[in-house]
């Protein structure tokens, strides 16, 4: 028997994952918040363990470690670590506890599950995965919080990655790409009234950046998971695998295009050039007031 824990697991891709691995014949054992538990009531009937867990507290993850050991015999063949939360918003504009739950469940709930189950990754010499993403490498404005989780979590892979291998685990980062999930789905609320972005063109352009998931380049959880696991369980590719719409294409932008046509071609896409335009000409109304 093989064993896989995925953070994340009851919606959007680590959803997809439990019931991939556990068609593959894994016992798989699934983690969520308190209120998303219900949601995983149809991977139960695949033999899902779910647990109960935010990977934001240390004290719940100590828990989840012991489940697992009881769960497993103290193994894992596959620890995937999924989940992850976004917030909108310019770069100097948020809120800081929402700040701090970003980082604290994008970056710091993943290096700790990491620490507490390590051990039974190299029981088993088996592989961690890491759910990074081309926000890492390339600069999607108005989620700049959240790019900076995906970056950070990526080099704390790659780390791991050289520590790891002397013990036999496996470490991956997968850089995604476009995957239909609902991530970004509650950031359309978001609104630029009274910040440094406050003209008109910024609500659609927010909008567009919101729903950047929704759009046609994107590819299914479910497509996205057969893609990963694929690859992670046959053996195939390096430390960084890439999977989503346009993953690989938008991470040779980020290593051969010069950073100001990146962002001009960003800001074309995301509808980002009326905003500057809009911005410069109130800029200038208000130089022009205060010199009159």
């Amino acid at each position: 028997m093989k064993y896989a824990l995925v953070t994340g697991a009851s919606s959007g891709i680590g959803f997809e994952v439990c019931k991939n691995l556990a068609n593959r014949g894994y016992k798989v054992l699934g983690c969520t918040i308190a209120k998303e538990v219900e949601k995983m009531a149809p991977l139960k009937e695949l033999g899902v363990v779910p647990i109960e867990c935010d990977i934001s507290s240390v004290s719940d993850i100590k828990k989840m470690a012991q489940v697992v050991e009881e769960e497993t015999g103290g193994r894992l063949d596959i620890l995937y670590n999924n989940a992850g939360i976004l917030i909108a918003g310019a770069a100097v504009e948020f809120d800081d506890l929402e700040a701090k739950k970003l980082f604290d469940v994008n970056v710091l709930g993943h290096i700790y599950v990491t620490k507490y189950m390590i051990k039974y990754v190299i029981l088993a010499k088996g592989t961690i995965i890491f759910t990074s993403s081309v926000a890492a490498r390339v600069p999607l404005l108005w989620v700049s919080l959240y790019c900076a989780t995906k970056a950070a979590i990526d080099q704390y892979a790659l780390g791991l990655h050289g520590e790891m291998k002397h013990y036999g685990v496996r470490v991956i980062s997968v850089i995604t790409g476009g995957v239909d999930t609902a991530i970004c789905d509650n950031n359309v609320n978001y609104t630029t009234d009274g910040g440094l972005f406050d003209v008109p063109a910024a609500r659609e352009s927010m909008i567009s950046s919101a729903m950047m998931l929704r759009q046609q380049i994107s590819i299914s959880p479910k497509e996205y998971a057969k893609q990963v696991l694929g690859k992670a369980i046959g053996g195939r590719g390096g430390f960084n695998v890439y999977a989503g719409g346009r993953a690989y294409f938008l991470h040779l932008v980020s290593r051969f295009v010069p950073l100001w046509l990146m962002e001009w071609g960003i800001s074309f896409h995301f509808k980002q050039l009326s905003v500057w335009a809009q911005l410069r000409k109130k800029l200038r109304d208000q130089s022009a007031k205060r010199l009159a």
